[in-house]
């Protein structure tokens, strides 16, 4: 009995490798300029081919500060944040980087990098959530929101190890395919850093800054397994199964 049990614990865990990603992590750019809460920050992610799970150890106490990361999933994108006007919360304003008028950061977009949606976090300050939105110009709820990301501790947002995730559904994606992302820490309200993980930038930032990203991240999801995969699987688990009989 005991060796039947073991060897369907080896099926089981069998069957989950070929059913979950490896690990795929993002690099600070190395600025320490405010505080090197991102900037010497390491994002993983992972997935099970339905949810997307990340991980994001600053480098330093984020001080009240959020980190947007910026996706994209489908062409027909955005170049530039520079028609993002929604400051109706204070995650919404940091990824529209718009406080209100006469307090806007831009951001132009990388040429091959067009994102679609946007995880903004922040664990303490009042905050204590993170979100999904969608992009979209306009003013303020122009950005439309899609879904809570399961934003893990909150209540501190010194340096440590957070941990979030959302399903690749909610971004129009399914098992096996890509999609590119670039982070920056940016103020509650709106005022941008120098600090990207992901990627790097150039340029002025904060409030009538305008910052130019010049390189991007891409992660590849789990594809769904092949039926001859499965099939191997479940024969040689039942081949071992069967060979325990034998012995008895």
């Amino acid at each position: 009995m005991k060796a039947t049990k073991t060897i369907i614990g080896t099926i089981i865990a069998t069957l989950a490798v070929s059913l979950s990603a490896s690990a795929q992590i993002y690099n600070g750019n190395g600025s320490s300029a405010w505080g090197g809460a991102i900037g010497l920050g390491v994002l993983t992610l992972s997935d099970n081919g339905t949810t997307v799970f990340g991980t994001l150890n600053t480098g330093g106490n984020l001080n009240g500060n959020a980190f947007v990361l910026y996706l994209q999933t489908a062409a027909g994108g955005f170049t530039s944040t520079s028609g993002f006007n929604d400051n109706a919360d204070q995650l919404r304003s940091a990824i529209s980087q718009y406080g209100g008028v006469g307090q806007q950061s831009i951001l132009n977009f990388d040429p091959g990098f067009a994102p679609n949606y946007a995880i903004a976090m922040q664990p303490d300050s009042g905050i204590n959530f993170g979100g999904l939105w969608q992009l979209a110009n306009g003013g303020g709820n122009s950005l439309p929101y899609v879904n809570s990301v399961n934003l893990s501790p909150t209540g501190v947002d010194t340096t440590g190890t957070y941990t979030f995730s959302f399903n690749l559904s909610d971004v129009g994606l399914t098992a096996g395919q890509s999609f590119e992302l670039f982070g920056l820490q940016v103020s509650q309200s709106g005022y941008s850093s120098p600090e990207a993980l992901g990627g790097n930038l150039t340029g002025s930032n904060g409030w009538g800054g305008t910052q130019n990203e010049i390189d991007y991240s891409t992660y590849t999801t789990t594809p769904v397994p092949e039926p001859s995969t499965l099939a191997i699987c479940g024969l040689s688990g039942l081949a071992a199964l069967l060979a325990v009989r034998r012995r008895k």
